[in-house]
């Protein structure tokens, strides 16, 4: 028999052995193709080229996967091998020289290897359409996407797994080399090491943690977080892994410790034999267990955020861009053929039509206590509305207007952030002052609105003040006419959008820096850029979090299956002495959901507080998306721990 029949015999009768470890390199073969396909497809180039070309951004994520794959697959191998110690000190035992053991390991591994790329690009092939369209979908884009085998796509992915399969077989093949005959047929006799747990290093751990949630949630208070941000969210995030750390290794054993101090704890046979071992083993996998709920929070940070801002983006898009168009005076030929195009796009029934006009004016901020971004924006200037031209499109808006401004000194102010938090009482009672045809004319802030008047990108700062000195300021003041335009159905009036376009004018210069009054602004298209930016991010880390999902899983899985092989004459004692199968199964399956349990518990409690604090600062609604996001991560999670449970079952209770 050669070494070639070996191989192929192990591979042929382990098959289901080798499952798990088979189809998480399928999986990552399958997610990283996905990724790569896409880069090569032409219909999603020509998307992106269209939405800034963002199309290099997957180049970016491919990257990051195939290293965190390479990170993945070397620890899924290592506990691969491990597992099998005893069966290469049998082959050492019969006489296989390390060279020959080392050879079969690295064929064997290449073997897998090669099975798992030609299955994943196979997989990825037929699956790539529907990938493609789900990222479509989620950047709002409406095209047919056609099947079609990307050869770049194929060859890249070979490589890269070749490569990485190459380096894991290394690992295989030197294991022989590492480790003599007795230690081989040790490996899977270590006894667990009973230990009392610290009480000063669990008290030690929650401090750490409760001190982490409590700077993050009052991260927005504080002046510190303001100025040094990077450097406090570094540190607290270390902080908050060293005190996981020490959560898994002694906290989590110390709650056990006080469980067994309980009598009636022991009169239950479950309570009895589960406990027996869990002290030690959450202190062995105290790291592992740290690993695993640290990417469990990322995966949960990422995603949730990324479905947050796309769902409040989405959802509060109206507020930031108020009318379906705007766009500067064009001529009485231009504006009455776009009236026309209005009327002939029954579809989108025009609800209001309003040309008005305001001054950007020059100004001082200084007195204000927090300096609008618009107005640095504008080049240190203030857009000035009279009263009664704010009344009237607050009117349209269905908005409440101001009842009046008295003095001729006092103002309204008006602006709303895109992200961030904002006080409804912001600047009130500040003072700012404006350049009048005569000098420095001074304001008092009387009143604030958090609200946008404008579709442009960048937001002005507005005044509003009373007519009379409205048409003072109005006598040396950039006087800027505009026309806004609001209508039925305005996410879908990509048509519309495109035939106003065809007509618009634009009055600008190309030597001015900003010229905001001048451009050609809609709802329609200001919807699709939010739509694609967001809804690329969402593909992306949600595929990133599939991955995740899939390493930590698979991960627990092995270390299950490795301490269920060591642990296979203990569950045989057991069931000779009247412990049912059924009742083994239990046993095992209480076990290995407090190993899936505790490090997702702890993963959702720092990515919950993290949004949390991060909701504080940007001022968005967290909870809806976040929830649905954990929601559906435990799901997948779940089933990874059925899984285990049942190949765990059939290994020792068999």
């Amino acid at each position: 028999m050669t070494l070639y029949d070996v191989v192929f015999k192990n591979i042929k009768y382990n098959i289901q052995k080798y499952f798990i470890y088979i189809a998480s390199l399928t999986f990552s073969v399958l997610i990283y193709f996905t990724f790569v396909s896409l880069q090569y497809n032409e219909q999603i180039s020509e998307a992106f080229a269209r939405e800034d070309k963002m199309g290099p951004l997957l180049t970016i994520v491919s990257v990051f996967l195939s290293l965190f794959i390479m990170v993945f697959v070397w620890y899924s191998n290592a506990f691969f091998i491990t597992n099998r110690k005893q069966e290469i000190g049998l082959y050492s035992l019969v006489g296989g020289t390390k060279k020959e053991i080392g050879k079969m390991l690295f064929y064997e591994n290449m073997s897998l290897g090669v099975l798992a790329l030609v299955i994943g690009i196979g997989l990825g092939q037929l699956f790539s359409t529907f990938f493609s369209m789900i990222l479509l979908k989620v950047m709002g884009f409406s095209l047919v996407v056609h099947f079609s085998i990307q050869p770049a796509a194929i060859i890249q992915t070979a490589l890269v797994f070749l490569f990485i399969m190459s380096i894991t077989s290394i690992q295989g093949y030197l294991i022989a080399y590492r480790f003599n005959l007795i230690e081989l047929f040790q490996a899977k006799q270590k006894m667990q090491q009973q230990w009392k747990p610290s009480y000063i290093l669990a008290v030690l751990a929650v401090v750490l943690i409760g001190f982490g949630y409590w700077s993050l949630l009052h991260a927005s208070e504080s002046k510190s977080w303001t100025d040094h941000f990077g450097r406090n969210f570094t540190m607290i995030l270390a902080v908050l892994v060293i005190g996981s750390y020490l959560l898994f290794h002694t906290g989590s054993g110390f709650l056990v410790h006080i469980w067994q101090k309980r009598k009636k704890s022991y009169q239950r046979w479950k309570n009895l034999l589960t406990l027996t071992q869990l002290k030690s083993r959450l202190r062995s996998n105290g790291l592992l267990l740290t690993i695993i709920s640290v990417l469990n929070g990322v995966t949960l940070v990422a995603f949730g955020f990324a479905y947050t801002i796309y769902f409040n983006t989405l959802q509060t898009l109206e507020d930031h861009v108020p009318f379906s168009y705007q766009f500067g005076a064009q001529s009485d030929l231009t504006d009455n053929e776009m009236t026309k195009i209005l009327e002939t796009h029954k579809e989108h029934a025009v609800i209001f039509d309003e040309t008005f006009e305001y001054l950007v004016v020059l100004g001082s901020a200084n007195g204000l206590d927090s300096v609008p971004g618009g107005f640095l924006y504008y080049r240190d200037s203030f857009s000035v509305l009279s009263i009664s031209t704010y009344n009237l499109l607050a009117g349209k808006l269905g908005r409440a207007p101001i009842d009046t401004i008295q003095g001729e000194n006092e103002t309204v102010i008006l602006g709303r952030n895109f992200i961030g938090s904002q006080k409804k009482d912001e600047n009130v009672g500040s003072r700012l002052s404006l350049i009048s045809p005569e000098g420095e004319l001074p304001f008092h802030i009387i009143g604030n609105k958090v609200e946008t008047l404008f579709s442009y990108n960048v937001q002005p700062s507005v005044l509003i003040v009373n007519d009379g000195i409205y048409e003072y300021l109005k006598k040396g003041g950039a006087i800027h006419t505009t026309r806004v335009i609001k209508v039925d159905n305005q996410k879908e009036s990509g048509r519309l959008t495109a035939d106003l376009k065809s007509v618009y004018e634009w009055n600008g210069t190309e030597s001015e820096w900003f010229e905001p009054d001048k451009g050609f602004y809609s709802f329609s298209e200001s919807y699709q850029t939010a739509q694609s930016i967001y809804g690329l991010l969402i593909f992306l880390f949600g595929f990133m979090g599939l991955v995740f999902l899939v390493a930590t899983g698979s991960v627990i899985y092995f270390k299950t299956l490795t301490e269920a092989a060591e642990d296979r004459k203990r569950y045989e004692i057991l069931r000779k002495i009247g412990l049912s199968r059924k009742k083994v199964k239990v046993l095992i399956a209480r076990q290995t959901f407090l190993l899936f349990l505790l490090p997702l518990l702890v993963g959702i409690a720092h990515s919950c507080t993290i949004l949390a604090a991060l909701s504080n600062v940007m001022d968005i609604n967290f909870i809806y998306p976040v929830s649905i996001s954990v929601l559906v991560y435990t799901c997948l999670y779940g089933l990874y721990y059925h899984l285990t449970v049942s190949t765990a079952n059939k290994l020792v209770n068999s």
